[in-house]
């Protein structure tokens, strides 16, 4: 009978595993809050009683404006606090 060899993990498996989660959750903050922001200002209003800024409708702004500027800048503090530069190379056998 041939002797089982253990499986040793890459260490840069479960880095790569807490950044694929840190992405989803980024992800799943950002849809919640665009959606839940435009739902909150525009939800159920008609355009008479809508309020505007800059000439957009307030959750239209609030919403994809400034919800899209707020989830462009997130990505740099995410990278510097999760993120870790590490070869994709493979290692030596030992």
């Amino acid at each position: 009978m041939r002797k089982q060899e253990e499986f040793i993990e890459d260490p840069r498996f479960a880095q790569c595993n807490k950044e694929m989660w840190a992405t989803l959750g980024l992800f799943v903050v950002n849809i919640l809050l665009v959606g839940g922001i435009s739902l909150w200002f525009g939800l159920n209003k008609s355009a008479d009683s809508m309020s505007y800024i800059l000439g957009f409708p307030a959750w239209f702004f609030w919403g994809c404006l400034v919800g899209t500027i707020v989830f462009c800048i997130l990505p740099y503090f995410m990278i510097k606090v999760f993120f870790k530069d590490m070869s994709i190379e493979a290692e030596d056998e030992r």
